[in-house]
């Protein structure tokens, strides 16, 4: 099934229409999960700890992105011959998205690598994702691993979504369940969203749908929280009236 038709048919199952597509909800939802990994991670602690040299170069990069990119690239590029771990990171996704610059994987690895190198723990997710999409299963999973021993909880969930794209069983759901409940616990909205997702679509059992329903419905944009939580007290209203005497 795919991401759409499943989101849509949660919206049903809350009794809910839909006020956004599924494009944006999900767009909201990667873009908070982001945010949430960069605030659990040490990005603020090396930012301060890079030179004022640095985070001028980056923040006049930041706003050059959209009227001139390509010198934006070069602060960035500048920036990171100049040893900063952010601007590492970034020069890296450059290269793996092709953006102003040709798509290089040689290059994009190595920049992740120094980012990582630099101590960027968001680097190390990155890196994992390049890697995997290369193919490269031992080298992602060992990157990934390194992160899960640090107790760098994004790293958890990433090890987990990514061993269940390659392997979309019931099997996997199994053996990735420890790390999507501990990042879920922590609070990581891929997390919560895929866990919730596992558990609605049944493949923890029956039992654990209403509670994957609960999981989904934390993860909706703010515009549909407050709705979805409403839905799913209706829902959990009737489940109450039909188990009465």
């Amino acid at each position: 099934m795919s991401k759409c038709r499943f989101c849509a048919k949660v919206l049903r199952w809350l009794g809910m229409e839909p006020r956004l597509s599924c494009e944006a909800i999900l767009r909201s939802h990667w873009n908070e999960s982001d945010d949430w990994e960069r605030a659990h991670s040490n990005d603020d602690e090396l930012w301060w700890k890079d030179s004022d040299r640095n985070r001028a170069l980056i923040n006049e990069a930041y706003g050059r992105q959209d009227a001139d990119p390509e010198g934006a690239f070069t602060m960035f590029v500048e920036a990171a011959e100049a040893g900063s771990p952010r601007a590492m990171e970034t020069v890296g996704s450059y290269y793996e998205t092709g953006t102003v610059v040709t798509a290089d994987f040689d290059q994009a690895a190595y920049h992740y690598s120094r980012a990582i190198g630099a101590g960027s723990w968001m680097a190390t997710i990155a890196y994992a994702r390049l890697l995997a999409t290369h193919g490269d299963v031992d080298r992602c999973e060992a990157v990934l691993r390194d992160g899960v021993e640090l107790d760098f909880v994004p790293a958890h969930f990433w090890l987990a979504w990514l061993r269940y794209e390659r392997t979309p069983t019931r099997a996997t759901c199994r053996a990735i369940r420890p790390l999507l409940d501990y990042a879920a616990n922590q609070g990581h909205p891929g997390a919560k969203k895929t866990l919730g997702t596992l558990m609605t679509e049944g493949k923890f059992g029956l039992l654990a749908i209403p509670k994957g329903l609960r999981l989904l419905s934390q993860t909706m944009p703010p515009i549909l929280r407050a709705d979805a939580a409403a839905a799913a007290n209706r829902l959990k209203g009737r489940a109450l009236e039909a188990a009465a005497p």
